[in-house]
């Protein structure tokens, strides 16, 4: 994603509370079906409509289903959260880390 040199905001604030809700929604989703996306960022929501309000969560390529093992590749290196850099195990929350930077990104750009 490349931010906006006329620092006026790319998306309303209206905008981006529904690009928000939807990708919580998302996630809720995929939390209630046990599967980790494990590569949430900008470049896997994709904008189904023409006034950027509707998304769709794509590329489950490194998904898992409640991992009990932990992939090697987890998470884009922007986007990855604490317990992925420290090795740890991870759970949902690791999407919810790369949400809420995707969030601020889409706000501070």
């Amino acid at each position: 994603m490349r931010c906006n040199k006329n620092k006026s905001p790319i998306f309303s604030a209206e905008q981006l509370r529904r690009i928000s809700f939807q990708m919580l929604e998302g996630l809720k989703y995929m939390k209630n079906r046990g599967v980790i996306h494990c590569d949430m960022k900008p470049e896997n929501i994709l904008f189904t409509d023409q006034s950027y309000q509707a998304i769709k969560i794509i590329d489950f390529g490194a998904s898992c289903e409640d991992c009990k093992k932990g992939f090697f590749y987890v998470q884009s290196r922007y986007y990855r959260a604490p317990e992925i850099l420290l090795g740890n195990t991870y759970d949902h929350a690791a999407d919810m880390w790369s949400l809420g930077c995707i969030i601020f990104e889409l706000i501070m750009c």
